[in-house]
């Protein structure tokens, strides 16, 4: 798709959920994002401004010799800089590869759905932020004319595409009006990113040596609010576009600053959190992108989760069915706005009109048709479409029938609005389920709702809330009360899942003793005979 459709698309997604999700970002990355941003204001949750870092010199250390994907440009870490290094540390050849290890090795892996690595170019890797000196922003390399004698290294913003800065704005709105929570998270999170006090003193000694690790006081931080004068002030400038809420007094960023700070309030260690955290951030994401296009279709879904690994065919069916009609109700709310648009730039009093003035404007000395209605598809804001999508447009556009015409454009002009849902909106729930660990997707099977160890563990630890016990049942139902989930026989019923589906109660409770064994199993639940159970967290005591 070009340019200009894809602008179009993004801005529908806006009205729906925010600035924009990107389909290419991952898990891990928007919980970067959300831990770059928080460093970048000093972990304030009030500020409007964050400081980013490229930290280029450190990347091109750790990552020397790899590439940009097959055949781009190559992370180089000169002599005379490694001398610095190993002077600076007052280390040998050997010991300075051994540190070249141990902090490749930190880099967070991502997989594809079918397990395999996914490329990522050396400067679009990230490392588990041991420390908050670990964390910088993604760049690009851009190279002279395809030229590597000539290139600038920039800010990129492609698979950090505003996710976590749209968290963070979730957190703050969430947090306005209880300064003890904002106050909570923000003390946690430093804490956590703060305590590796050996590895700071490695990674400072190494920046040190260059100039770039420090913020240029000429450099301005990346706008996070929208002020007056905003546009005029930084353009032109390197900084961040900054992001925006469709709303901002949703009680859903109180629920969400609430679990977050109950993870938080747990002395985990963060190469253990950081996992934990990612599955806690991207199933609130997903959410909130339900919780928004609900509003627009006036319609209530929940989360069926499967703990039978697939081996119950009804319990199969009732996750597989869960998700799809979370889709569909994404589907539904954005095909809302599109229908929504389409009125705008088309609307049905004037159609005909514009029709009959599109066709009279052709540009006739135009060797195509697709070219001589140059007019019409700028007008449309669809420049960027490929010809054959074009020229189904003339075809609708030139119909003989002029009621035909304008029901035939108005149809086909939505048809590829909703085609690009399927390819770039849809994929983003996909992937923060995936990445989330709430779902089990593999090709030629569909999608369904799962809770893996992580989720798991984020669940329990948000749900107790501080908590050191809670029994089973009681579990269970904060489940379907908090976040819609659905287990066992009365979240079954309440719902109305069970009188709906008509399946045999006995099917819901051993997929509720399927997750007792599997919370059993990971150290969360503790039995004292068949009747009694008490989720616990094993933090405390």
């Amino acid at each position: 798709m070009g340019q200009e459709e894809s602008f179009f698309s993004s801005k529908i997604g806006e009205k729906i959920w925010g600035h924009r999700f990107k389909d290419g970002q991952r898990g891990p990355e928007y919980t970067l994002e959300f831990l770059n941003v928080l460093v970048g204001t000093n972990f304030s949750l009030e500020k409007k401004y964050y400081h980013r870092r490229k930290m280029i010199e450190f990347r091109q250390f750790v990552y020397e010799g790899e590439k940009e994907g097959s055949k781009g440009h190559i992370a180089t870490f000169e002599d005379d800089k490694k001398s610095v290094i190993k002077e600076k540390l007052g280390i040998n050849d050997k010991q300075f590869e051994d540190l070249q290890t141990f902090f490749k090795n930190l880099t967070i892996p991502l997989t594809t759905p079918m397990g395999k690595p996914v490329d990522r170019s050396w400067y679009a890797q990230m490392m588990y932020p041991l420390h908050e000196s670990l964390l910088f922003s993604e760049v690009r390399v851009k190279r002279d004319n395809g030229k590597e004698i000539n290139y600038s290294i920039s800010y990129e913003r492609n698979f950090f595409a505003r996710g976590g800065e749209l968290y963070f704005l979730m957190i703050h709105y969430g947090t306005l009006n209880n300064s003890n929570l904002r106050k909570s998270i923000e003390e946690n999170l430093k804490r956590l990113l703060s305590t590796s006090s050996g590895l700071i003193t490695v990674i400072n000694q190494i920046n040190e040596a260059f100039e770039e690790y420090s913020v240029s006081s000429t450099e301005l931080p990346a706008p996070l609010f929208e002020e007056a004068n905003l546009e005029e002030l930084f353009k032109g400038k390197e900084i961040a576009e900054y992001p925006k809420l469709p709303q901002t007094d949703l009680p859903i960023y109180e629920d969400f600053a609430q679990e977050l700070d109950s993870l938080l309030k747990l002395k985990i260690d963060v190469y253990e959190m950081f996992d934990i955290l990612t599955s806690l951030i991207t199933f609130q994401l997903h959410r909130y992108m339900i919780h928004q296009a609900e509003q627009i279709v006036q319609e209530k879904t929940h989360y069926f989760i499967d703990c039978f690994e697939g081996q119950n065919k009804s319990i199969k069916f009732l996750a597989q069915d869960s998700y799809r009609i979370h889709e569909a109700v994404v589907s539904e709310a954005y095909k809302t706005f599109v229908e929504k648009r389409v009125e705008e730039v088309f609307p049905e009093d004037k159609a005909e009109e514009q029709i009959r003035t599109w066709i009279l404007n052709r540009d006739r000395s135009k060797n195509t048709k697709v070219e001589g209605y140059s007019s019409f598809f700028e007008e449309l804001n669809l420049k960027g479409l490929h010809a054959p999508k074009k020229k189904k447009l003339i075809e609708a556009l030139e119909a003989p029938d002029m009621e035909k015409a304008k029901k035939m454009l108005k149809l086909r002009i939505v048809e590829l609005y909703m085609e690009d849902l399927s390819k770039s909106q849809l994929p983003i729930m996909k992937t923060l389920a995936r990445d989330g660990q709430f779902i089990i997707s593999g090709k030629g099977s569909k999608a369904r709702y799962v809770l893996h160890d992580n989720i798991l563990s984020a669940l329990v630890y948000a749900t107790l809330d501080g908590e050191v016990t809670l029994p089973y049942d009681d579990f269970l139902n904060r489940l379907y009360e908090k976040y819609q989930i659905i287990i066992g026989e009365n979240a079954a019923k309440v719902s109305g899942l069970y009188s709906k589906e008509g399946i045999n109660l006995s099917h819901f409770r051993s997929n509720e003793k399927k997750m007792r064994q599997k919370l059993k199993q990971n150290g969360l639940l503790q039995e004292y005979s068949d009747a009694t159970a008490l989720i616990r967290n094993p933090y405390f005591g």
